[in-house]
């Protein structure tokens, strides 16, 4: 005869938080390679590697996701700051500020009788995009620009500016894509459409590029840190989790992070369809 036998298990780990990061440009995965960690605060007598504190690596899981777990005891704080950057350069970097379901909502639905109900593994997902960096490897044919952004006076002269963002519109004022800059003001801007541009599409084509750049300036980079990479706030999954908590403007990184100004003009430049080319540096001002 069968006989049920409840029996307590202890639980060694829970999982906290899964990230798999995306090509912003094939929405595919971001590949190997990528850094995945979560800043925590300066431990006292411990010499720190960074400003302000360590990065604590999250888990490999697979080939292209990442996991942070809660142990038996201790773990990471309710909310984390989690980094994530490319040494390969592929990828620019990003940073983001995550609630985390907390040890006792995971562990209530494991309660005899629960306590709270069971969270989804997805409502514990964040699926950043990554946009491409300068070593991002560009397929033939695609059309693109590379160039920097730069301050034109000021204190920082004609400097570069540290982790701007741009927007690029076709004829008519249509998007036509965005993109990320590192800490030297580099950009790599890749088109996959040119608007609805009738038939023959030409072989060049002007289009107006939009800065956005954080004010004031963030501070010149250090060995091994990223000063200045903007901190992106996302709001908790609900479990199970809605199509915008998993995809949204701040996870494609077509939104404004926090303390950012758009440029106060918008800047021509020409593509050449088909091509990557560079082009002159990209002046940021503000009104």
């Amino acid at each position: 005869m069968d006989v049920d036998v409840d029996v307590d298990v202890d639980v060694l780990h829970r999982l906290a938080l899964a990230v798999r990061p995306l090509d912003a440009r094939t929405r595919a995965p971001a590949g190997p390679g990528l850094r995945v960690g979560w800043e925590s605060g300066p431990v006292p007598g411990r010499r720190q590697r960074t400003p302000g504190g360590l990065v604590r690596p999250f888990e490999g899981h697979g080939a292209d996701g990442f996991v942070l777990r809660y142990p038996y005891t201790g773990g990471p704080p309710a909310t984390v700051t989690v980094r994530i950057d490319d040494p390969a350069r592929r990828f620019v970097p990003r940073r983001f500020r995550v609630p985390l379901w907390t040890r006792a909502e995971l562990a209530g639905a494991d309660a005899r009788p629960p306590t709270a109900a069971h969270v989804r593994a997805d409502a514990r997902l964040l699926l950043p995009w990554l946009l491409p960096g300068p070593a991002y490897p560009v397929p033939q044919g695609t059309t693109g620009l590379r160039f920097r952004v730069a301050y034109a006076t000021g204190p920082a002269g004609s400097g570069p500016v540290r982790w701007p963002r741009v927007d690029a519109f076709g004829p008519g004022g249509v998007p036509l894509g965005w993109a990320h800059g590192d800490e030297h003001g580099q950009v790599l801007l890749l088109i996959d459409a040119v608007g609805v541009l009738p038939s023959p599409v030409p072989s060049r084509l002007d289009i107006a590029l939009r800065t956005h750049a954080a004010d004031p300036e963030p501070p010149p980079p250090a060995t091994g840190a990223l000063p200045g990479l903007p901190t992106e706030p996302v709001d908790r999954s609900t479990s199970p989790p809605r199509p915008q908590d998993l995809d949204n403007a701040v996870l494609r990184g077509t939104a404004r992070p926090a303390g950012y100004r758009t440029g106060a003009a918008d800047t021509v430049r020409t593509l050449t369809v088909g091509q990557v080319v560079p082009a002159p540096d990209l002046i940021h001002t503000t009104a």
